[in-house]
């Protein structure tokens, strides 16, 4: 379906604080973005948190088919605690495309209508007849759709966060803050992306995002990160 694009929805049923800024990067990457009434999203902190709204629709009306799948496998691969349903309208011949996800359960495929309703086929169904309840239940979806509806909707702000600077050259890693005690933390860090992530660890952190450079020359890269959850 090269170059075709149709309304696209994305719906968070569930996420874990530390995944939210992932989640949000994820959806909005894709042109997807919450079009309702805010609401009470304040917080008390130095930093404005980002927030994700659980059970409420993310949009785009120039959604590139096929990017719902792509969409899908990013998020199990990148924040697998979360669960989600994206669907995409129908197109031109095509019928739409409808996926969900929630941990433990897997995800679940189907075709779908322009309102995110699965379609099976008069055969699809009759082979089910005769199936047990539990095959009925997750061949039609309905397996992810009671899990789903136990989940609450709410809005769920991400943890607080930690402007952090990588000095390559030096090996050396600065959290500002990052000390409860004395202000910054700063640490020996040597090696790569990788073992800096660990050193992270180590220290009871974890990146919120992606490593950027300063600029061309810098030897200094920053990105935020967030105490870890159990800490």
């Amino acid at each position: 379906m090269p170059d075709t694009t149709t309304c696209g929805t994305a719906i968070v049923h569930a996420c874990p604080p530390h995944r939210v800024r992932f989640v949000l990067e994820a959806l909005n990457g894709y042109g997807l973005y919450y079009e309702g009434p805010a609401g009470d999203e304040t917080n008390s902190d130095r930093h404005t948190r980002k927030v994700l709204r659980l059970g409420e629709t993310y949009t785009d009306d120039q959604f590139c088919c096929g990017d719902a799948s792509r969409l899908a496998d990013w998020l199990i691969t990148s924040a697998p605690e979360a669960a989600f349903t994206i669907y995409e309208d129908p197109a031109r011949e095509w019928v739409g495309t409808y996926l969900t996800y929630v941990p433990g359960l897997g995800s679940f495929a189907a075709d779908c209508d322009n309102q995110g309703e699965q379609l099976f086929t008069q055969t699809q169904v009759l082979k089910l007849l005769n199936e047990p309840e539990d095959v009925r239940q997750r061949a039609l979806g309905l397996t992810w759709q009671t899990a789903i509806d136990a989940m609450p909707a709410q809005v769920v702000h991400e943890p607080e966060s930690f402007a952090t600077h990588w000095d390559r050259r030096r090996g050396e890693v600065t959290i500002v803050d990052g000390d409860q005690a004395c202000g910054d933390l700063t640490f020996a860090a040597p090696g790569d992306s990788d073992q800096v992530d660990a050193a992270l660890t180590k220290h009871g952190f974890q990146r919120a995002g992606a490593w950027g450079q300063l600029d061309d020359t810098a030897h200094i890269w920053r990105t935020d990160v967030y105490r870890n959850p159990e800490d």
